[in-house]
């Protein structure tokens, strides 16, 4: 009863983790300009569109929202309007690095994310969940 209950559990989070990587068809046909991915399930790479609002208050918006998530460090471009951030896993002390380019496409700010682990090979959804606050944040940092 116990294992059915915990994979009950796995399996709710994983699918959830994949529903919110999709998005809408305008946003799969954008270039994103961030490394891809490797073939290991330990990194999420995807984009947001924060509408027609000024690119540089949503790039101050990020870098509030990963301040707010305690990120170890932040390392901004204001010319280029790329993030890079580094978070450090509590307990066994791994570090996951977080790249974001924002970009004014068509008077519509989009942001493109990169998370990825810097170690191992499964990061039990850590990457997506953090990118999933990440534009949470923003939004909220957005409306303040």
């Amino acid at each position: 009863m116990k294992n059915s209950f915990i994979t009950i559990i796995l399996f709710s989070i994983f699918a959830g983790a994949c529903a919110n990587q999709s998005h809408s068809p305008e946003m799969s046909d954008l270039t994103n300009p961030l490394p891809p991915c490797p073939s290991t399930p330990n990194c999420v790479r995807t984009a947001a569109s924060f509408g027609e609002v000024d690119s540089m208050k949503v790039f101050e918006a990020i870098q509030h929202a990963l301040q707010s998530m305690k990120a170890e460090e932040i390392t901004v471009a204001d010319s280029t309007l790329d993030i890079h951030a580094v978070f450090r896993i509590p307990v066994f002390g791994w570090r996951d690095d977080v790249n974001v380019s924002i970009q004014q496409i068509d008077n519509v700010t989009v942001a493109f994310f990169r998370s990825a682990s810097r170690e191992g090979t499964w990061d039990i959804w850590a990457n997506s969940i953090r990118v999933r606050k990440l534009i949470r944040r923003t939004n909220n940092f957005l409306l303040q």
